[in-house]
């Protein structure tokens, strides 16, 4: 089993076996020597690990930021939210700010936690090399948790003390969105330049901890959002700059200590071995004390839970082919019936098509069929037309699928490289942005080329070079919780609105049937007609015929209001809190979220 950390037996130890110890009176209900021990202080940070590090989509519900509402784009048929995507949400839609119900893991709730910590930790005995390591994660942790509201409502309470739960002091005015991002950055920095550095690698025993190098990615990631059009729509160059030079420190910093992009794409989620290299910033789960549910969600209804994560028509689309070309391109060699021939390998690792062998519960020979007419053994179909493959253990038996031990990766050096490809993009250092790119297209698969380009073009502008970079990120993090916060920070939401999300109906040709299809052949109970076709061949059109129609109906077009792009502070929070003021584009608001 993997050594990790193990938030959910670091919370029956808190219970349990540390009672004298944490059995004290005191204002946060800790004992002053929880602060003497490193095992009960490391205990005590464990379970801000817990409420706050963040996990798979479908796990994190309404109870770990980002919550799973904002799984919400055109990459995928389930999204978190069909008001965001819509139109039709209003000021008590979003709630990452939190609920006044008291249930479930409050932001500020756990940001107390982490305050507490850093408080507290100071009046005990521990050495200072083991307080400023605890200290400095717990700095990452409330970074983390600020950045996370920030990016949905621009500027909020920057709360750096336990407040207590009753009195005057729990009437906190916004910060500025500027002096937030600044706390931010400022937290990060006590993270990834304490005067005693954090591990510098996750190693045994600490897998999932924060290193410094995730707090150098984060920090990236964080100077990027602020540089971008959500933030800067007067496109400061100054935040820019800031944002080129915390990324590429980030990468120079993370290749230095031995990171690099992992050689097996396909297997980038499943190999969680100490040569997976490319792993800053994760969640670890072990499959007994912490599992996770992906896998059954991703599966079709005979492997799992019928299919949760649908590719779009539109995703599909978006993988350039083997040569590097978009399918756009006539010169691409693709083929719009046969459109999985040929495309970059990434294409396979993501989409589970029509008739693709997909050797789930390590069937060898299995395979997966999405065309109508309920084909055996499938209970449903996938409304797309298409499965997200994408971190699914084929080895992994439908009776375990529930118990997911695949790590969410939350920051991989990919992201760090495209990062800083896209602000070196917006600074004019094209060459590096180049770099950036082919390189992970050539561990994507795709093919050099003669020009050594894999594919993109020569002597692209600044804006073709975005958008290169943003349809790289489509498909390198697809299903990995990136595209709906990609299209906020650059508000390419907007060029979505009044589209349609896509799908691909296939449906068999007469004379043959589904029923034909789905029944065995002379002489085996074992092997259907279906399972003699050869997808690549020529027969293959003469049993399917494949229709492009839209998933929304027609009084649904996708419509992300202006006024998404700062959400509102919930109504029940304004009502308690008389200095909170809202948000402006809101009913009755003031706040200006770009100050």
């Amino acid at each position: 089993m993997k050594k990790a950390i193990l938030y959910i037996a670091a919370v029956i130890t808190l219970g349990a076996c540390t009672k004298d110890v944490l059995d004290k009176e005191d204002k946060t209900g800790l004992g002053a020597e929880t602060w003497d021990n490193e095992s009960t202080a490391t205990l005590y940070l464990n379970r801000c690990y817990s409420v706050i590090m963040p996990g798979w989509p479908a796990n994190n519900g309404t109870t770990l930021l980002p919550y799973a509402i904002h799984n919400t784009s055109d990459e995928s048929n389930t999204v978190g939210s069909t008001a965001i995507l819509y139109g039709t949400l209003g000021n008590d839609g979003v709630t990452d700010f939190g609920s006044v119900s008291g249930n479930g893991a409050l932001a500020y709730v756990n940001i107390r936690k982490v305050n507490i910590l850093l408080e507290q930790i100071d009046k005990g005995t521990l050495s200072l090399e083991i307080r400023t390591r605890l200290k400095a994660e717990a700095y990452f942790l409330r970074a983390w948790n600020y950045f996370n509201l920030v990016k949905l409502y621009g500027g909020v309470p920057y709360i750096t003390n336990a407040q207590q739960w009753e009195g005057d002091e729990v009437y906190v005015a916004r910060n500025k969105t500027s002096e937030c991002f600044d706390l931010i950055i400022k937290d990060l920095d006590s993270a990834a330049f304490a005067p005693a550095q954090m591990i510098a690698t996750q190693g045994a025993g600490n897998r999932g901890r924060i290193t410094n190098g995730a707090a150098l990615a984060l920090k990236g990631r964080v100077l990027l959002y602020w540089a971008s059009a959500q933030f800067n729509p007067t496109k400061d160059m100054a935040r820019w700059d800031r944002a080129y030079a915390a990324n590429k420190a980030a990468y120079d910093t993370l290749i230095a200590q031995g990171h690099a992009l992992f050689g097996n794409y396909a297997n980038l989620f499943l190999d969680e071995s100490n040569s997976n290299k490319e792993l800053v910033m994760i969640r670890s789960y072990d499959g007994i004390n912490l599992s996770n549910a992906y896998e059954n969600s991703a599966r079709p209804s005979s492997e799992g839970n019928g299919g949760g994560y649908q590719p779009t028509w539109d995703l599909v689309k978006a993988y350039p082919m083997k040569n590097g070309l978009s399918i756009a391109d006539p010169a691409s060699g693709y083929d719009s019936v046969y459109y999985w021939k040929g495309r970059d390998p990434r294409f396979a690792a993501t989409i589970a098509y029509n008739g693709v062998t997909w050797a789930l519960s390590g069937q060898s020979t299995r395979k997966q069929w999405t065309y109508t007419g309920n084909p055996n053994p499938e209970n449903t179909v996938t409304t797309t037309g298409f499965y997200a493959r994408k971190a699914v253990n084929p080895a992994t038996l439908k009776v375990n699928s529930v118990m997911g031990s695949s790590d969410w990766i939350e920051i991989r050096l990919a992201e760090v490289m495209l990062n800083y490809a896209e602000a070196a993009n917006e600074v004019g250092n094209t060459t590096e942005a180049y770099a950036m790119l082919t390189e992970i297209r050539k561990r994507a698969g795709i093919e050099a080329g003669m020009n050594e380009l894999y594919g993109l073009q020569e002597g692209m502008s600044k804006t073709e070079m975005f958008n290169t970079i943003m349809n790289e990120r489509r498909v390198e993090f697809a299903f990995e919780g990136k595209r709906y916060d990609d299209l906020r920070r650059t508000k390419l939401w907007d060029a979505l609105n009044g589209t349609f999300r896509q799908k691909l109906t296939i449906t068999v040709k007469a004379p043959y049937t589904a029923t034909i299809l789905n029944n065995f052949i002379p002489g085996s109970t074992t092997v259907r007609v279906r399972d003699t076709i050869n997808i690549d061949g020529p027969a293959y059109a003469d049993f399917f015929k494949a229709t492009v129609s839209n998933i929304d109906a027609a009084t649904s077009p996708i419509n992300f209001k202006p006024e998404y792009y700062y959400y509102a502070i919930p109504n029940t929070h304004i009502g308690r809190n008389p200095n909170l003021k809202q948000t402006t584009g809101w009913t009755g608001g003031t706040f200006d979220p770009l100050q």
